[in-house]
């Protein structure tokens, strides 16, 4: 069974893809001047093209790798020596290979941004079994990799699956095809097959229409009938009500039979509880 093609990442929108562009003339300039400097981390992962930058608006710091500091205005350096086979040119840019810039991000980012970016990495070919074996794997990059999925269809996408699984709900799978009415199909973003429950993001991009709209709640009836139920998540819940989330899917499985068992129930509600303080006293956080 093939599953639904998944949109290129990083062409989100006209804003994206001029910063991107700007960033790329920034690091071509930077990278020719300076012979040692390669572009890393999310700097290169945007210039290979994926979904990361924060806004459109803002002028993002360039990141590089250097075998020893460099000041350089509006750029941030990091000490550490790269293989020659880590390091390629992309774009006219000095950059770190694709396999190296999904290892570095996992490695030094938080963990719901670095498993966006190995999910986008995964989707273009990078064969993430391989960092496995790297030799720069530590207890935080394993981390970060057990939790990658090529079945992200947006990075949105990516996060509410970490969010799932930690707040110690089981791990949904990605992309479940469901069959309907006339040799017709539904792909939904996450979910449990066994509990026919589903999870999915209501992006601002393509949920907004009176048209959209219309389309996903009779989609949603059609699935009602085939027995799923559909947990609708707004472009809002993140960050600001992942307590809530949390609550409903889990009660929505255990309506469905889920047996996570007394430690396993103590988990869930210790990570809802944690998830609650987080919402009520951390400054808010673009997203």
């Amino acid at each position: 069974m093939n599953p639904r093609p998944l949109p290129v990442s990083g062409t989100d929108t006209t804003g994206d893809a001029i910063a991107a562009i700007r960033l790329i003339d920034r690091a071509i300039r930077i990278t020719r001047a300076i012979p040692q400097a390669v572009v890393c981390r999310q700097t290169a992962a945007c210039i290979w093209g994926l979904n990361v930058l924060p806004s459109p608006q803002d002028d993002w710091p360039i990141e590089l790798t250097a075998p020893s500091h460099l000041a350089v205005p509006d750029c941030v350096t990091y000490i550490a020596p790269l293989p020659d086979e880590d390091v390629t040119d992309h774009k006219g840019v000095r950059i770190t290979t694709m396999e190296r810039t999904a290892l570095d991000c996992a490695r030094w980012l938080p963990r719901m941004e670095g498993v966006a970016i190995l999910d986008q990495f995964a989707r273009r070919g990078v064969d993430l079994e391989a960092l496995w074996h790297r030799p720069l794997n530590t207890w935080r990059l394993r981390d970060t990799l057990s939790l990658a999925d090529p079945g992200a269809a947006s990075p949105r996408e990516s996060w509410l699956r970490v969010i799932l699984v930690e707040g110690g709900l089981p791990r949904p799978a990605t992309q479940i095809r469901v069959d309907l009415d006339d040799d017709r199909y539904a792909y939904l973003d996450l979910g449990w097959e066994d509990f026919k429950v589903a999870v999915e993001y209501d992006g601002q991009e393509h949920h907004t229409s009176t048209t959209d709209q219309q389309h996903d709640t009779d989609r949603r009836e059609e699935l009602r009938r085939r027995g799923w139920r559909v947990i609708a998540v707004r472009r809002d819940v993140i960050p600001g009500q992942i307590a809530d989330l949390l609550h409903h899917v889990a009660d929505a499985l255990i309506e469905r039979d889920w047996q996570p068992g007394p430690e396993g129930m103590t988990r869930v509600l210790c990570r809802i509880r944690a998830a609650r303080r987080r919402s009520r006293f951390s400054p808010a956080r673009r997203w």
